[in-house]
């Protein structure tokens, strides 16, 4: 009998909102500004965004890409091809399963996604049977595809990790600018954070 081999692609949600430079040279505004950017960019998702939602969005825009042909691809509409193993609306994170000879038209159909449920007022989807409208814009990141869900989760965590600590240093930073930026500000002794360099896009074979 032959083994199905997939593919778990590590997606993380973004919404990237335009907003203007601040006005002020200061350090200590511009760091607060980078800081709160960093958060609206990784903010929380809806809890309409379910699993089964994701599925069916990945296999609906795959269909409108690719046609019959993609879909069958993935084993076809009734089938399991593409599932959602794991979904956090608090990280925005997603670890998806998919047929390893089709990861990259799933890959495609993220890229080419961009709504996701809108967050109501008081935090909650407001979805009361049926599917909630997508409205809020969005961009769907792959951050690594691996042969096994473990090596996913544990990207998963240590990125997680990762933004923590790099938003701590942004507060530090932040605060130290406030008390010696007036001693400095002549000295060209502003405090400056060093940004780590975009990642690229990992690929992990597994045991495969």
């Amino acid at each position: 009998m032959v083994r199905v081999k997939h593919r778990y692609l590590l997606v993380n949600i973004l919404y990237p909102e335009p907003s203007a430079s601040p006005s002020s040279s200061s350090t200590a505004v511009s760091k607060t500004h980078a800081q709160q950017s960093q958060l609206r960019i990784h903010a929380p998702t809806s809890d309409a965004l379910t699993p089964s939602l994701l599925a069916r969005m990945i296999r609906d825009e795959v269909a409108e890409i690719f046609g019959d042909w993609g879909i069958g691809r993935l084993g076809g509409v009734g089938a399991g091809g593409v599932s959602v193993k794991y979904l956090s609306s608090a990280t925005s994170t997603a670890i998806i399963r998919c047929p390893r000879a089709s990861y990259r038209l799933v890959w495609t159909a993220l890229t080419y996604m961009d709504r996701v449920p809108e967050i109501n007022e008081g935090g909650k989807s407001g979805r009361r049977g049926g599917q909630a409208p997508l409205t809020r814009p969005c961009v769907f990141r792959v951050l690594r595809v691996s042969g096994t869900i473990r090596k996913a989760e544990e990207e998963a965590v240590r990125r997680a990790r990762r933004e923590i600590v790099r938003l701590r240093a942004m507060d530090e930073v932040g605060v130290l600018g406030v008390l010696v930026g007036g001693l400095e500000r002549g000295g060209g002794g502003d405090l400056a954070i060093v940004d780590n360099k975009d990642d690229n896009v990992e690929m992990d074979s597994g045991g495969d």
